[in-house]
Parts: C-alpha cells; sequence; structure tokens
C-alpha cells in the first residue's frame, strides 16, 4: 500500500520560494517586460520595466533584432500607451556605440514627444563584476542617467574605463550647432586630405538628412513629429577616431524618390536588381553621391567619407538604413554588406580613421 509521506516544514518551504521564484523569472521575461507585481511595488502600477538586451548593438541578427525590439517597445510603453517606462540595463553585459547611439536617440526623442507628466527611468546592473561598472560607467559618460533623473553614482568620470571615458555624445537640429566643429579638436592628427573629406561628409551626410529624411511619416505607428533632429556619438581609443551620425527618419530607400528624377533612379537601379531594396537604396546613394559633386544636399556626404576612407589603408566605414548595411574595411581592402529581417527606421553612418598619438585628454561628455 503506497503511503503519503509527510516532509519536514523547512523543506516544504524551500521548495516553494523555488517554484515563486521560477514563476517571477519567467513572468518578468516575458515580451521582454518585467510585470510582476514585486517589481511594479518600487515605480508604482502606471510603469512599465522593459529589459534591456544583454548585448546592444546593431552588428549581428540576434544583438541587432533585440536592441531593435526594445527601441520598438520603448515607442510602444512611451508614445502609444503613454505609459512611464523603466529602461532596466540588469541583464546587459555588453554595449557597442553603433547600437547605442540608437536607444539613446529613441529615449530622447520619445521624451521630446511624450507628455509632460510622463517619466522615462533606468535600473542599472548591480554587482562588482567589470561588465556591470562599465556598463554603469556608458550610460552615465553619454548622459543617459541625467536625461532620466537618476542619481548621481559616479563623483569622477575621468576615473572611467579608457573604452567609456573617450565617448562624447552631442544632437541638434541645424547644421551649424555641433557637426562643423566635431571634429576641429582633431586638426592636425588626422591627415589634412582626409580630415577634409571627413568634415565635408559630416556636414553633407547631417544637411541631407535634415532636408531629406523628415519628408514624410516615419510609418512607425506614433503620432507625427516635425522636429527634424541628428544625433552623434564621437569615440577615440588605441590611436582611432570613431564618428556615428544617424536620424530617425525615412530611411534613404523613400528618401530617393523625393530628390532624385525616378528616370534617374531607375537606371541606376537596374545595376542593383538582384540586391535586397534597402541594400539598393545605399548602393545607389552612393553611385548618385559621385555624380553630384556640384550639388549641395543631395546625397554626397555619404560618398565623401565612403571615397575618404577608400583612400585609406587602416579604418573603416558602415553605412545602415532599413533592413541593410553596407561597409568598407580600409585595412583589408574588403567590402562587406548584409541584410537583416529587422529594420532601422532611419540611417546611421559610422566611420573610423586613425589619429596621431599626441592624444590630448579631456573629461566628460556634451550634451544639449
Amino acid at each position: 500500500m503506497n503511503q503519503k509521506v509527510s516532509l519536514p516544514i523547512g523543506v516544504v518551504t524551500k521548495r516553494f520560494q523555488r517554484r515563486v521564484r521560477q514563476r517571477e523569472k519567467r513572468h518578468r521575461n516575458r515580451n521582454g517586460q518585467r510585470e510582476w507585481p514585486a517589481a511594479r511595488a518600487r515605480y508604482g502600477s502606471d510603469f512599465t520595466r522593459l529589459l534591456a538586451p544583454r548585448e546592444i548593438n546593431l552588428l549581428g541578427k540576434t544583438a541587432r533584432q533585440q536592441t531593435l525590439t526594445f527601441c520598438r517597445k520603448i515607442r510602444e510603453a512611451y508614445l502609444q500607451s503613454h505609459r512611464n517606462v523603466v529602461l532596466d540595463f540588469s541583464q546587459t553585459k555588453k554595449i557597442m556605440a553603433i547600437g547605442m547611439l540608437v536607444v539613446v536617440a529613441e529615449v530622447d526623442r520619445a521624451q521630446r514627444m511624450g507628455r509632460a507628466e510622463q517619466r522615462i527611468v533606468c535600473k542599472l546592473p548591480d554587482g562588482d563584476s567589470t561588465e556591470a561598472e562599465i556598463v554603469r560607467q556608458v550610460l552615465d559618460q553619454i548622459e543617459l542617467l541625467q536625461r532620466t533623473s537618476h542619481a548621481q553614482i559616479h563623483s569622477d568620470r575621468t576615473s572611467f574605463d579608457d573604452s567609456v571615458r573617450h565617448w562624447r555624445y552631442a544632437t541638434g537640429t541645424r547644421v551649424d550647432e555641433e557637426p562643423g566643429d566635431v571634429l576641429d579638436e582633431y586638426e592636425g592628427r588626422v591627415a589634412p586630405a582626409l580630415m577634409e573629406k571627413m568634415q565635408i561628409g559630416l556636414v553633407e551626410a547631417i544637411t541631407n538628412s535634415l532636408h531629406h529624411a523628415y519628408q514624410a511619416g516615419r510609418l512607425d505607428n506614433c503620432r507625427e513629429f516635425r522636429e527634424r533632429r541628428w544625433w552623434m556619438f564621437t569615440h577615440e581609443l588605441d590611436g582611432m577616431l570613431q564618428v556615428i551620425v544617424c536620424d530617425l527618419g525615412i530611411g534613404i530607400s523613400r528618401s530617393l524618390p523625393m530628390k532624385w528624377d525616378r528616370n534617374i533612379l531607375k537606371k541606376i537601379r537596374n545595376f542593383f536588381r538582384f540586391l535586397p531594396p534597402d541594400l539598393a537604396s545605399i548602393k545607389t546613394a552612393l553611385v548618385l553621391g559621385e555624380t553630384s559633386t556640384e550639388e549641395t544636399n543631395r546625397g554626397k556626404g555619404m560618398h565623401q567619407i565612403w571615397n575618404a576612407l577608400h583612400e585609406s589603408d587602416v579604418g573603416g566605414v558602415v553605412i545602415m538604413s532599413g533592413s541593410s548595411h553596407l561597409a568598407y574595411d580600409a585595412e583589408e581592402a574588403e567590402t562587406a554588406e548584409g541584410n537583416y529581417d529587422t529594420s532601422l527606421l532611419g540611417t546611421l553612418i559610422s566611420w573610423k580613421v586613425s589619429v596621431s598619438d599626441a592624444a590630448r585628454e579631456s573629461d566628460g561628455g556634451n550634451c544639449d
């Protein structure tokens, strides 16, 4: 005969607690949100907690999908549902500048579009691990914590890790607010011909995005927002300067027909007809930039940067728009391209060039 065995009360309690923890873990990870009642109690029932990816990046299928999904959930919760938001970076282990700029841009845009009483707050990773501290330093350096009214966690940014403390952030709605001067401190440390093309390319690329990227709705299911804004990171490390600039506009494929004759576009696109549409549009824009050197704001900014890196033996450039990216590695003299299932709603250009060893120390970040 089977007999029912009674377990000691301590065993039952531990088993119950383990099941509760398992339920909580499943619940908070559902749909990338943490909705467990105990978690809501800290911030209030009107907060939606959004779990940031373990890796914030736009290169790599998984990291890109998770990063852009995180951005979409910010828009849905804050702009569509009009809820307060907790950006939970507690599980984030790695942050790449090319992905973080888009996250910062989405947060900044959401705050500018949202209601005055709405709030966005951040939850940071706990613990003394190097990974956790680097994430905390990055969020402080780019002033995301300041923008979300987080309490000060570092008193001295000059003590930050070398991979963090050289990041600089800027944003604006006019070409003359930052871009024309952003590379001035590198004058004499970058080859003069390369510097000239980079300066021209940067200003032209931003001017072009301000003129054309916001000529129509973004198709993100949010209300139309007519502010024409760019966002930028600069980052110097190990003798390399990285400049990343993005807009949150309509992308290259939608903007091309608004500024170019359709017959011209059709002729050029015939050369790329077997490529994915967004990749074909990026390559078309580069061809048009080659032929428009006498016209301003006609797409030659990307071409100037692309061409400058082709004349260098170090560094590289990446252009992203929609579901595609096109990249060139100057050291390997190789071009790479990719197409993804997820779409970047906007355009991003990132490039790296060599700078001299006469690096000067500076602290803090710049943010308008």
